[in-house]
């Protein structure tokens, strides 16, 4: 999940996003809520949570602000994941990015 908007560049690495946008804490925080995700841990500018057939990783820039969220799904998390962007509490401030389908 990236900001509506960002820039998208297939580099060496994977995918790159900029963006001088970030995405709100509500827009993580009503994910976490949704999924009923648990926090693991905080590891170099990452907090990752859990939850039945989902793992969410939130990547912050330097002063914490939300740069973009990661997901990694299986069962039917895709979607109900899929369904909570069309939410406009998320849908109107980030959009998914799924590689596969650019």
């Amino acid at each position: 999940m990236i900001p509506v908007g960002a820039c998208r560049t297939l580099g060496e690495d994977g995918w790159e996003f900029d963006s001088p946008e970030r995405l709100s804490k509500e827009v993580s925080e009503h994910l976490i809520a949704a999924f009923r995700l648990n926090f693991v841990e905080m590891h170099s500018g990452i907090e990752r949570y859990v939850g039945d057939d989902i793992v969410m990783s939130i990547f912050l820039d330097d002063i914490n602000e939300v740069e973009s969220i990661y997901f990694q799904v299986s069962g039917d998390s895709l979607k109900t994941l899929a369904e909570l962007c069309q939410d406009p509490q998320v849908f109107s401030k980030a959009e998914m990015f799924l590689p596969e389908r650019e």
